[in-house]
């Protein structure tokens, strides 16, 4: 088909730098526009020197994918040449602007997926929407994204560490955000003490110095990396945490003792009370609408063991929210005191253990206000990740999708 003079101008002005239209096709039953381009200049230009006194050595055909033109997939057939360059003696290949090295698509179409995924869309819907396979479609934003993140400290002091899910009960990531700009800083494959040995091994001798502080739920052998590469760091462990692992290790625990005693002693009445009573026990209290209220002190007036867990429960938080290390100690003390006083083996066993095991963390809190509570946002958002992409087997694309999602207030990296 003949090229109308304007048409070829616009086009090759818009969309094809340094190269002519020379003939199109349009397949009708595939809605697709076939260009076929030919380089405009007569010589290529070396790009080890810049000159132009080169020998072509021979043409070569490439065939790539370009964006919608019309509403039809644009199919490119590109004649191009190779050379050897008179001046500095080197063989090369013509420059081909609007094209990525080694890619079967134009930088146009690539930038569109780019574009359309980093808005959180869907593999699934960029792909319909551009004509791509699910495939292509996250090999470019892969190779985006791999140049765009990467691993930074940056400045960070003040930092979280926890765990979430890649596949239900089977494997596990970790993550590390910066608590000051929220900015995802790492995330790696595991939850062993070794998966995080690789991040502090990244942030080098001098990177580990900077941190003061570190959130995380209790875990003892994240504590210990910690301490190990980082001197100047203090491991806070979390209030939230705390207040569910005593709900489950302690109420949850005692109400079904008492349940259970009950059953055997034939009281299905009692029986039926305790095990209804899961949420009345583990609700702060002062988030009781008061007819609830009324009812949990009628379970707690009958229950001595219940009761006590209870005023220990209440009574945590004030441990957290002290304003220094030594009242957050004294605290600690005075409730540690009063769970071994309560003779209730659910209660000391706990205690004795969080006091053995997590001490120094509990009372670190007194010094630093940060939570993990920064954490529990981000991986509800990374649920959402997962399930616009129906799972992820590349795991390091998933990675790299996390921390271009959450880049923080500050863009260091």
């Amino acid at each position: 088909m003949d090229i109308v003079p304007d048409f070829q101008e616009t086009f090759t002005k818009l969309f094809f730098k340094g190269f002519k239209i020379v003939n199109f096709k349009i397949e009708l039953s595939a809605k697709e526009m076939h260009f076929y381009l030919e380089p405009e200049s007569e010589l290529p230009i070396c790009p080890g020197c810049n000159g132009s006194s080169v020998v072509v050595h021979e043409y070569r055909k490439r065939v790539v994918q370009d964006g919608s033109i019309f509403g039809y997939k644009a199919v490119l057939f590109i004649t191009y040449r190779t050379f050897k360059c008179k001046c500095c003696n080197k063989y090369g290949t013509e420059k081909i602007e609007f094209l990525s090295e080694r890619s079967r698509f134009t930088k146009r179409l690539e930038d569109t997926v780019n574009e359309d995924l980093e808005m959180a869309g869907s593999i699934k819907d960029t792909a319909y929407r551009t004509g791509l396979s699910w495939a292509s479609c996250k090999r470019i934003h892969k190779r985006y994204l791999q140049k765009k993140v990467y691993f930074n400290l940056g400045n960070a002091t003040h930092l979280a560490i926890d765990e979430f899910s890649l596949k239900k009960g089977h494997k596990y990531a970790t993550i590390v955000v910066d608590l000051d700009t929220k900015r995802v800083i790492w995330v790696g494959r595991g939850k062993t003490v070794r998966d995080v040995n690789r991040f502090f091994k990244l942030c080098g001798t001098e990177g580990c110095k900077q941190i003061k502080a570190v959130a995380m739920v209790r875990n003892a052998g994240f504590a210990n990396c910690v301490k190990r590469y980082c001197p100047n760091a203090c491991v806070v462990y979390d209030l939230f945490h705390m207040v569910y692992n005593f709900g489950r290790l302690v109420i949850s625990a005692i109400r079904l003792r008492l349940a259970y005693e009950k059953k055997d002693d034939n009281d299905e009445k009692g029986y039926s009370l305790l095990k209804r009573s899961r949420f009345l026990l583990l609700t702060k209290n002062s988030n009781l609408l008061e007819e609830k209220r009324i009812k949990l002190n009628d379970i707690l007036s009958f229950y001595h063991d219940l009761y006590a867990a209870n005023e220990l429960k209440e009574l945590l938080p004030e441990v957290f929210n002290s304003d220094s290390k030594e009242e957050a100690e004294a605290l600690w003390d005075e409730w540690l005191r009063l769970a071994l006083q309560s003779n209730v083996d659910e209660i000391t066993r706990f205690a004795k253990n969080q006091n053995k095991n997590y001490r120094d963390g509990i009372t670190n809190s007194g010094i630093y206000k940060i939570r993990t509570s920064v954490l529990e946002g981000i991986n509800n958002k990374i649920k959402v990740l997962k399930r616009l992409a129906y799972g992820y087997r590349d795991f390091q694309y998933f990675f790299l999708r996390i921390m271009n999602s959450f880049r923080g207030n500050s863009l260091e990296c």
